[in-house]
């Protein structure tokens, strides 16, 4: 899962193709992705892992790292 998530983030949101993330890399605070591309992200983990995750969940302190989303997916 999270490398599904991190090759989705590398094709759909870095600019740089020489920036290196990994499942700890702060996404959302560091500028890499900003809130409207949580709208194409949980758009994503609907279609690719069949999980609804609730609006209210989906926040830039909960969704700042694959790891963290990795966490709220599978709680649903």
């Amino acid at each position: 899962m999270e490398e599904k998530l991190l090759d989705f983030i590398r094709d759909e949101f870095l600019e740089d193709p020489e920036l290196e993330i990994d499942a700890d890399t702060r996404l959302i605070s560091a500028g890499i992705i900003d809130s409207f591309s949580l709208v194409s992200l949980q758009s994503y983990i609907e279609r690719e892992f069949g999980k609804r995750i609730p609006a209210p969940r989906i926040t830039a302190e909960s969704f700042d790292t694959v790891r963290q989303m990795v966490q709220i997916i599978q709680q649903f």
